[in-house]
């Protein structure tokens, strides 16, 4: 009798820790090994150290670019102060990069009959993009936003028919 019973607890017992010696294995497989994580975790150090190297160079570079543009003048009753440069230059700077098409420079070129791809390669891409209910207008490219250093809104639209500019309203950009 009690070799049915040590027989039936064994076979019971390979019954039960059969699937969980499966499951552990499989688990051994999927686990990462310590070299693999080793591995991955001196990669991301890697890329955090060369990412941190691009930063500061974008920031030097950045830093260079409102130190060459703010005047060289040393006289400071008559001239504003530094601080004040550097917020024109950064402001300058901004301007520059979020609005390229508030230069009066790029407006002067555009003529009637130029096509839309004439007028994007010119400015860049419009602030919008709407079609007219104006029969004699297709769409208006606008190109809208305000001034950094002074918060002015400032406006100047590009109106097309048939694939040609009509009307173009320039911006106040003085």
């Amino acid at each position: 009798m009690r070799t049915k019973q040590h027989r039936f607890l064994i076979i019971l017992c390979l019954a039960l820790l059969g699937p969980c010696l499966g499951a552990l294995q499989a688990q051994s497989q999927e686990a990462v090994t310590r070299a693999e994580y080793e591995a991955l975790a001196a990669k991301v150090a890697q890329l955090e150290a060369r990412l941190a190297g691009v930063q500061s160079q974008q920031l030097d570079s950045i830093t260079q670019e409102v130190l060459a543009s703010m005047p060289a003048s040393t006289s400071s009753q008559a001239s504003p102060s530094l601080i004040e440069n550097v917020v024109a230059a950064v402001k300058q700077r901004e301007q520059e990069v979020n609005f390229p098409w508030m230069d009066s420079a790029k407006w002067a070129p555009l003529r009637m009959g130029m096509s839309p791809e004439d007028v994007i390669a010119q400015l860049g891409e419009p602030t919008l993009d709407e079609p007219s209910l104006n029969r004699r207008i297709d769409f208006v490219y606008t190109y809208q936003g305000r001034r950094p250093a002074t918060n002015k809104k400032i406006e100047g639209k590009v109106r097309f028919y048939k694939g040609e500019a009509i009307d173009i309203e320039r911006p106040a950009l003085d």
